[in-house]
């Protein structure tokens, strides 16, 4: 029964939505909505305060046993703690939430993303190695467009005569926009087709119950 009733309410869901984009009833869509909004948002909810629970599960142990990092998993701990408080005493409009949420987690939110800025180029680089022929079509591409997007067209504009400047100045950018909305839109949709027939056919294996991963299963 703990995978049936599972089963059985992802199927009946499932089949409702596929429904709902064929059937325009009114009653289908106020209960797409019903169901898609508020429904929705109570087992959001739910997940969060999942997640919490399971954020004190896993670092607090830890914590007690002096394991390696403990003490930024205090840190971790305690100020989720404190947000968690401060947020049910002002609401989230409240001038101490707001000044936590500017002066705290939106600096900490920054640092983390660029410090990914150094693993994107290392991947990059990485990437970027011309070991075959598909390799170093996109390391030339890629620098080309690089190279197009610096102002290093105005720069070699001025080796030309004064007439040919503009000409010379305009064209990395109508290179660069030539390989973005033709060559690389082209390659876009196809990955984005591809990735839409992948989610299709894995929601209908969810739907009829072949896929039981998120139960627990094989």
């Amino acid at each position: 029964m703990k995978q049936t009733l599972p089963l059985l309410i992802t199927f009946a869901m499932g089949v409702f939505f596929v429904l709902e984009f064929f059937v325009p009833a009114s009653p289908v869509k106020e209960w797409a909505a019903t169901i898609g909004g508020e429904w929705v948002s109570v087992v959001t909810a739910a997940a969060f305060i999942l997640g919490a629970i399971n954020v004190v599960q896993v670092n607090m142990p830890k914590i007690v046993r002096r394991e390696a990092d403990w003490p930024y998993k205090i840190v971790l701990v305690v100020s989720a703690a404190l947000t968690l408080v401060v947020g049910f005493w002002e609401g989230q409009d409240g001038k101490t939430f707001l000044w936590l949420y500017n002066n705290l987690f939106a600096p900490c939110n920054s640092t983390m993303f660029a410090l990914l800025a150094f693993f994107i180029t290392s991947a990059a680089f990485r990437a970027f190695r011309a070991r075959n022929f598909e390799a170093l079509l996109m390391l030339s591409t890629a620098v080309v467009v690089m190279l197009c997007v610096v102002p290093l067209g105005e720069l070699a504009a001025l080796a030309f005569p004064e007439s040919m400047r503009g000409t010379v100045a305009g064209a990395p950018s109508a290179i660069k926009d030539w390989i973005l909305d033709y060559a690389n839109n082209a390659g876009r949709r196809a990955i984005m087709i591809g990735a839409a027939l992948g989610a299709v056919a894995t929601g209908l294996r969810v739907i009829l119950g072949l896929e039981r991963s998120h139960l627990g299963g094989d």
